[in-house]
């Protein structure tokens, strides 16, 4: 007979658990202040990504990741089952976010994927025990250096690269003597406290010593390396989509600095960037927004306007902005004379590229691309480089003058970032000045 109360059932759960709890931690990393150098690159990488893109990760994730630190610290030598599950399930709702803000970015991912990689290094933080995920972690801080350069429009994320740069040094040093035992040695002689003065400063030469090799050898290696021409991807950075509600023609110009017909505008003049006072003398002019983004321009508004930074711009090639164009003379100023013949152009929904007719020209030209930030309010008339033939632009359609200026539906606002391949004619001085009057 077959005896069913001899069989001993054991659930595979059990079994698991029993394995966790008697198999001993291997290759557990104890060394504080490689923990200590980790953290603080994954900082410097936060922080350079918050400069570059203006952003405010580091006032949750800084906090977040020094308390993680500690905790793991202090845990390294347990299973820590229930945190990791936690982990898992953070990370899993990470990505479920990321996917949802995909789809409104489809074109410019990469803030995005820093943020995903922020809230993953947060996570992982709570659990490093050993030294390679230590090494996890300074790749991921090393990405977001990456990432904050390619975002970067000004000179302030340079002093974080050189602080990055500052750290990495000795974390690679601590973490290569880390991977050849030597910190684990026993039995050395402790030396005086004369002698370890020494031995000190010693290690703060060499590392000074190497870092300013490291920085000439890359800004000699910058120098001479040749540029080849970028973004052969096709994939540029552009603002998240607008709407445009009602039906667009393009044969408006919205300057937020002159209204128009005749409505009074925030500083209690009248014009429009055409009008004289009532007593005959010139009018004035707003002097934040230049008068002359308007159908016409009258050139007897007097006034001054006060320097500001309006856009940023990142190009191939230095060159000229062109934004406007008028063709008729009225006596006082100039006027747009064909200002209804304007044509629209749509773009794909699947797509934010926009291809534009190419011009009538017979000589040699260069493409350029351009990507452009807005950080002050502009009018509706998008800044080009000369016969742009690619625009990707985040609203669905464009229009189109008869004199090649581009105008949008909606006001270029602040943080608009739109990118535009340009068709521009190569100059040459000695072609020019042979040429007749």
């Amino acid at each position: 007979m077959f005896n069913l109360s001899r069989i001993n059932w054991r659930l595979p759960v059990n079994r698991y658990w029993r394995h966790l709890h008697y198999k001993p931690l291997m290759e557990v990393e104890d060394s504080i202040t490689l923990r200590v150098l980790v953290l603080a690159l994954v900082i410097v990488g936060i922080l350079a990504t918050d400069i570059a893109a203006q952003t405010g990760f580091s006032f949750w994730a800084i906090p977040l990741s020094v308390v993680g630190a500690i905790w793991g610290y202090y845990h390294r030598r347990n299973p820590n089952v229930p945190v990791k599950f936690c982990i898992a399930i953070g990370m899993l709702v990470a990505l479920g976010a990321f996917l949802g803000r995909l789809l409104g970015e489809l074109n410019d991912t990469r803030l995005g994927l820093a943020e995903l990689l922020i809230q993953l290094q947060v996570l992982h933080s709570f659990d490093m025990p050993r030294r390679k995920d230590l090494g996890y972690s300074i790749v991921i801080g090393l990405i977001l250096l990456g990432v904050a350069a390619t975002l970067s429009q000004t000179f302030e994320f340079a002093p974080m690269l050189v602080l990055f740069l500052a750290i990495a040094l000795p974390t690679l040093v601590i973490d290569y003597r880390s991977r050849l035992g030597l910190g684990k040695e026993k039995g050395k002689s402790i030396p005086q406290e004369s002698q370890g003065t020494r031995v000190k400063v010693r290690k703060l030469s060499f590392y000074f010593l190497l870092f300013t090799f490291i920085v000439g050898l890359g800004l000699v290696i910058f120098a001479f390396m040749p540029r080849f021409p970028g973004y052969q991807l096709r994939n540029f950075p552009v603002s998240s989509p607008i709407e445009v509600k009602g039906g667009f023609t393009g044969r408006s110009i919205i300057n937020p600095g002159y209204v128009r017909q005749g409505h009074a505008n925030n500083q209690g003049n009248n014009s429009n960037g055409t009008a004289e006072s009532k007593n005959g003398k010139p009018g004035g002019l707003n002097n934040t927004f230049y008068y002359g983004f308007n159908s016409q321009i009258n050139q007897n508004l007097r006034g001054e306007m006060k320097p500001k930074v309006v856009m940023r711009v990142r190009s191939q090639a230095e060159g000229f902005w062109r934004v406007l164009a008028f063709d008729r003379y009225t006596g006082k100023g100039w006027k747009i004379s064909r200002n209804e013949e304007v044509l629209t152009v749509k773009r794909s929904p699947w797509s934010y590229q926009i291809f534009l007719n190419p011009p009538a020209i017979n000589i040699p030209t260069k493409e350029i691309v351009q990507t452009y930030t807005l950080v002050s309010d502009l009018p509706n008339l998008i800044p080009a480089m000369s016969y742009p033939k690619e625009v990707y632009f985040p609203t669905p359609m464009i229009a189109v003058d008869k004199e090649g200026s581009l105008r949008s539906p909606v006001g270029l606002s602040e943080d608009l970032t739109y990118t535009i391949i340009s068709d521009v004619p190569l100059r040459d001085r000695t072609s020019l000045g042979n040429t007749s009057t």
